[in-house]
């Protein structure tokens, strides 16, 4: 059991060194135990290439089994014997997302899981996880990352907004004259936008270029300029009607946002499953009231 274990958290953390401050004993221990089980088993489960630590072919398919037996365990044994208290759940999620979709629901997280435990992180970007302790990583790219199950969340279309006064001043078909604020980093740019809105139109420079769909949010809601953002991000601003849609075009993207368990053993941890679920009947729910948002038709134009 000691050995397994020792591979379970050292599998989970890509290290012996965390593993061991896990665990509560010396790297060392860790590399023993797990050198034990490697012996066992005839087969090498990690490739040690100075100091990083990975899964060989047999080891990737050996984790999700440890790692089901030992979930297997814990249930089992909160069901037979009363330990009821769930274990915490740390959730990471993009600044953005967090503030202008998840904070808003997780009362309702609360009532319907009063016993739950969750430790709610942000990010500023889709890193990788990096061997840190995050139970549901929630990222926005493509969906290809490696290091975990990938289960579709949010997909988005990416839209113009700004305020009723800015807009009203022009009409659509003049964005060009407008203020303009752009994302860094993503693919989704005002030029693409008018490739779309009016070809042969010359781009002008984005007077704001911001690395947060907040900022950019909140600049247009001060009247300083329209924002290209995505619409899940837009919404609470269309619902209240402080921003309008500037233009019925939307820019598809191949990019959403994406749920990723970097830890194969937390897709069996029963508290993990419930946070997931949840958060896709959010989601689902989401898109219905995105879609009756942006159906407003914009203001000019």
């Amino acid at each position: 059991m000691n050995w397994l274990r020792a591979f379970d958290a050292s599998a989970r953390h890509g290290s012996f060194t965390l593993a061991a401050k896990e665990l509560g004993l010396t790297p060392s221990a860790v590399s023993y135990q797990v050198r034990g089980l490697e012996a066992q088993l005839g087969h090498k489960l990690f490739r040690r290439d100075h100091k990083l630590l990975s899964l060989t072919r047999l080891g990737h398919a050996y984790l999700p089994v440890v790692a089901k037996a030992f979930a297997d365990i814990d249930a089992t044994t909160c069901n037979l014997f009363g330990k009821g208290t769930e274990q915490e759940v740390t959730l990471r999620c993009l600044t953005s997302l967090n503030l202008l979709w998840l904070m808003p629901l997780l009362g309702d997280y609360r009532k319907q899981y009063p016993a739950s435990r969750l430790r709610v992180l942000s990010s500023s970007w889709s890193e990788l996880s990096q061997g840190k302790s995050i139970d549901v990583d929630i990222r926005y790219g493509d969906g290809s990352w490696r290091d975990g199950p990938v289960l579709p969340l949010l997909q988005n279309t990416v839209i113009a907004v700004a305020t009723p006064s800015l807009l009203g001043t022009s009409p659509c078909s003049e964005l060009d004259r407008l203020p303009l604020i752009e994302m860094t980093g993503v693919v989704d740019t005002w030029r693409h936008f008018f490739a779309l809105h009016a070809p042969g139109v010359t781009v002008p420079e984005p007077a704001y270029k911001v690395d947060q769909s907040l900022i950019a949010l909140e600049l247009a809601n001060r009247g300083l300029g329209v924002a290209l953002v995505a619409d899940v991000f837009a919404q609470p601003y269309l619902e209240r009607g402080t921003l309008r849609r500037a233009s019925d075009i939307a820019l598809s993207t191949q990019h959403g946002h994406y749920l990723v368990l970097p830890s194969d053993r937390n897709s069996h941890r029963p508290e993990v499953s419930t946070l997931v679920d949840w958060l896709q009947t959010q989601a689902h729910l989401t898109a219905e009231r995105v879609a009756a948002a942006i159906a407003t038709p914009p203001a000019a134009g």
